[in-house]
């Protein structure tokens, strides 16, 4: 069903970048934590050179997510999603066009390999995180369940007041489609209190995606904005808006329209 590749494409970048706990903790052997994130997107722009029968694509999605680090260089994360989606179609009947589905996804398990370095005003690491997708969706209506392998290449540095993360990835899945993406993050550390280990960071992002279905029909998008987050002791708190730049389809589709996400976070 069209509704069931739209999911997947609205996945890429979403999905595939970023490890828990906001990409920036636990640091400490022995660490744990865990976050939920809540992601809203969909419109009515249709994008492509031919018409299709959905007139629009919503998606809510609730994510559960953890990590446990054996040593400050080697972790393991989990992503588990729940969706919720809402599709009206163009009908030749008088029947309702408005449908709604709304199930568990495929869970993401990830190895996140770092190797932490100290320059002279700054710290930083390079990871290597390979990846797997399982298919625990599979009994769900919302879309068809695939596993697939990944891998992603990342950079990231820090001082007192800046921060900048480049994370590049690619992956494959069952039913012979493939992507490959690169997400970046520069940000400003404005405020921190090193009493209560509290503060706040500013940061924009910029996603980049080129998916190619099983056809070999390619999907690129574009999309960039404001990234905030807050912390105070074992407490994180994000919001990403991306907004969306270009969106290129050999296919027709549904424009992502603006992407928001919010999320809060618990290290230990």
């Amino acid at each position: 069903m069209i509704y069931k590749s739209l999911l997947i494409l609205s996945l890429i970048g979403s999905l595939y970048a970023h490890q828990p706990v906001m990409d920036m903790a636990p640091r400490w052997a022995g660490g744990w934590g865990f976050q939920f994130r809540y992601e809203t997107l969909g419109s009515k722009n249709q994008i492509g050179p031919n018409y299709n029968s959905n007139k629009s694509y919503y998606r809510n999605t609730t994510w559960f997510e953890g990590v446990y680090t054996w040593k400050r260089s080697i972790r393991a994360t989990f992503k588990l999603p729940y969706h919720k989606i809402s599709n009206e179609k163009q009908l030749i009947d008088w029947g309702d066009p408005k449908r709604t589905h709304e199930g568990l996804g495929d869970i993401i398990l990830a190895v996140p390999l770092k190797k932490y370095f100290n320059m002279r005003r700054r710290t930083g690491n390079i990871g290597l995180t390979p990846q797997i997708r399982l298919k625990t969706g599979i009994h769900s209506d919302v879309f068809n369940s695939k596993s697939g392998y990944g891998l992603s290449l990342s950079y990231s540095s820090e001082n007192a007041k800046y921060y900048q993360l480049i994370d590049a990835y690619g992956w494959t899945l069952d039913d012979g489609s493939k992507m490959i993406g690169l997400d970046l993050n520069i940000g400003w550390h404005p405020i921190h209190n090193n009493k209560n280990n509290s503060g706040i960071f500013l940061m924009w992002d910029g996603t980049y995606n080129l998916k190619w279905d099983k056809d070999g029909y390619k999907d690129e998008r574009f999309f960039s904005g404001p990234v905030g987050v807050f912390y105070k002791g074992s407490i994180m708190a994000r919001i990403d808006v991306k907004i969306p730049i270009n969106e290129k389809v050999q296919q027709s589709s549904i424009s992502n329209g603006i992407i928001v996400q919010t999320g809060i976070g618990f290290v230990f």
